[in-house]
């Protein structure tokens, strides 16, 4: 039994083994010091950037009277209670 657990080891390792030794270096490999390759290119991290424009202001009354409309800076969340929690506290 032992033997054939030995045997079997040695018959996987030599399978392992023999394709790895097979391997023929090549001659372009990208190890080789002799192979010519092209200087690396330059890119900007900037290349294509858009800088931030002004955007035009709406007009301070018209916003006033829609955030009047929505009952204040709170008036978002009317109907829902705060983040979704019920008025008063309860549920």
């Amino acid at each position: 039994m032992q033997l054939n657990i030995v045997v079997t080891a040695c018959v996987c390792a030599a399978l392992w083994v023999l394709p790895a030794a097979a391997q023929q270096r090549h001659a372009n490999t990208p190890a080789d010091p002799q192979v010519k390759v092209a200087p690396p290119q330059y890119q900007s991290a900037y290349t294509g950037y858009r800088p931030l424009r002004d955007e035009k202001p709406a007009p301070w009354r018209e916003v006033n009277d829609e955030v009047a409309r929505a009952g204040g800076h709170l008036g978002i969340f009317s109907g829902a209670g705060h983040a979704g929690h019920a008025q008063g506290g309860k549920k």
